[in-house]
């Protein structure tokens, strides 16, 4: 399994003999972890590194020169490094741990706090078997995972275990646990706003470049999963610049999930052949839940399929790691609303270039131009609607379910309350796009590697100025501006993308009585969490919308995961 540790902390002083007897690595310290995560010491192995560090300055030492306290070394880490990584320091004569996780979100992590450990990890299961308690569902938390699947709260599904949210540092002390948003994205917010088009598009594709050099000095063989899509087609043509790339593509027999005509222009553009996988619901166990091990539900059934298929071509390549285009939309700011327009108001006041604007936002949204501005003017003079809420989705939960869910937001979008309407929807996006990079390949031995949510392209695309994605009625519009010169403009130009609705009928037609079952009988209806009384009006329609089919898989993905801590 890649991407993998446990970290068990001792609270406390304990003698060299204690220390000898229990296995601990000096100062209380034992460490478990995955051959794929590199780890670096330093004080004394009071502070370590798991994972890929990056610098922004050349250095090569993760670790400044000189005596530090372990605090002060997080800090230097968090400050001068970019990658995926997860940063733990820990001093137990003063019982304090301090725990840093990289914006990208690549590695996850975990923390549960006792009177005499600290315990940080990727797995629940294997975080639990050291905890004096025993693992319970916390299931309130459940109901809001199901309502907000991309929302990564501190709270977990599984009760004691938090989440480090990406670019947190948490201090544990006396006291508990101290979150603070390290990394705050609001200062990148608007920090280019002076840019022009041109200069943004440049600045993009020389971060893109050197973040895929880095990724591939360190993984030089990949195996790049190429959808035929825009973003995926950038990183392989980027990877191809700096390491060895071999192409996977996924398809369907249904007509919207069959896109090998872009995936072999792609892999003709670049010389390469690609390997192209069809998709089959046959191979889909839905009784298994791959992310059973996490502290929450994460894995989707479908994706079963992918990950075998993406492991025998890996292993087959004797590839490194496997790269993905996830993401792409998040960070290339596919907003697909009137805030921009809002924000070059704010930026130019009354200007030509609104009425420009306005229309290419139609062109890429089929708004009509009445509504852009409607939606633009009610963010520009009442700005206090536009709040940094979180979409939920309350389809066949429980009326008590949805009265007691949570109304917390993501740490990022709480700092940056005063920013503009756009700027949030930006920041919201990336963060979901970061919340879906922990369920694919889960049991493969090669790290899944994310690209495109580094943390230097995150940093630049939140300081550009969001209009100028929608520049020339064309989405993404400036990554496809830095990458024309290097990529078929049948995808630069692409405005559809395929999908795999005939994959889920599939699951859903072959395993729909099994599915309807679980369900039934299952937890969470016993918890009251879903409304029984829907899903069975649901089981005797014979005609079900792709959306409620996507729905039902997903609350039956929830109930499988439960069952492997009941």
């Amino acid at each position: 399994m890649n991407t993998s540790y446990r970290i068990d902390l001792r609270r406390g002083v304990e003698s060299s003999a204690e220390a000898q007897i229990l296995g601990h690595r000096p100062q209380g310290i034992q460490l478990e972890h995955s051959p794929d995560l590199n780890v670096a010491r330093a004080e004394d192995g009071k502070v370590l590194i798991l994972g890929d560090c990056f610098p922004y300055d050349g250095t090569k030492s993760p670790f400044s020169r000189g005596s530090k306290g372990a605090a002060e070394h997080v800090h230097d880490v968090a400050r001068n490094y970019w990658g995926r990584f997860v940063v733990v320091a820990h001093d137990p004569d003063k019982r304090l741990t301090a725990i840093y996780r990289d914006p990208s979100g690549m590695i996850p992590c975990y923390y549960a706090v006792e009177p005499e450990r600290v315990v940080v990890g990727t797995s629940a299961v294997e975080m639990t078997k050291v905890l004096a308690s025993q693992a319970r569902i916390d299931w309130m938390s459940v109901a809001d995972c199901l309502m907000a699947s991309d929302l990564r709260e501190h709270r977990t599904c599984i009760d004691q275990i938090i989440e480090v949210t990406p670019g947190e540092m948490v201090v544990i002390d006396t006291d508990g646990p101290h979150h603070q948003l390290y990394w705050d994205p609001s200062a990148f917010l608007g920090r280019n706003d002076e840019y022009s088009f041109e200069e943004a598009a440049e600045n993009l594709w020389k971060v893109l470049n050197q973040v895929l050099a880095a990724w591939c000095a360190r993984y030089p063989r990949a195996a790049v999963s190429a959808s035929g899509g825009f973003d995926s087609s950038a990183i392989a043509e980027l990877a191809t610049r700096h390491g060895t790339v071999e192409l996977l593509h996924f398809y369907t027999r249904s007509p919207g999930g069959d896109e090998r005509a872009y995936a072999e222009q792609l892999a003709n553009h670049l010389d390469k052949t690609v390997r192209c996988e069809c998709s089959e619901a046959d191979s889909i166990d839905v009784t298994e839940n791959r992310s059973g091990f996490r502290p929450r539900p994460s894995a989707c059934s479908f994706t079963q399929v992918f990950d075998d298929a993406s492991e025998r071509f890996a292993t087959a390549i004797d590839a490194c790691a496997h790269f993905n285009g996830g993401g792409g939309d998040n960070v290339f700011g596919k907003l697909h609303s009137a805030y921009p327009l809002a924000e070059l108001y704010r930026h130019t006041g009354l200007s030509r270039s609104l009425v420009s604007t306005a229309i290419n936002i139609c062109d890429v949204t089929g708004v009509e131009l009445w509504s852009v501005f409607r939606q633009a003017a009610q963010a520009i003079w009442n700005p206090g609607r536009i709040a940094a809420s979180w979409p939920r989705q309350t389809e066949l939960m429980a009326s008590s379910a949805i009265s007691m869910a949570s109304n917390e937001s993501h740490p990022w979008l709480q700092s940056a309350r005063s920013a503009g309407p756009g700027q949030k929807q930006h920041l919201r996006n990336i963060a979901r796009g970061i919340a879906t990079t922990d369920y694919l390949n889960i049991r493969s031995t090669r790290p899944t590697i994310y690209p495109l949510l580094s943390q230097p392209v995150i940093e630049l695309c939140l300081s550009i100025p969001t209009w100028f994605w929608f520049m020339g009625g064309r989405d993404r519009a400036l990554a496809r501006t830095a990458m024309q010169p290097f990529l078929p403009m049948p995808i630069i130009n692409r405005s559809t993308k395929g999908a795999f609705d005939g994959l889920l009928y599939q699951i859903f037609a072959l395993n729909r009585d099994q599915i309807f079952r679980d369900l039934n009988d299952g937890t969470l209806v016993s918890h009251k969490l879903i409304d029984m009384d829907q899903i069975t009006h649901l089981q005797t329609q014979d005609a079900i919308s792709a959306s409620q089919r996507a729905r039902i898989l997903q609350l039956h993905e929830t109930e499988i995961w439960c069952r492997n801590w009941c």
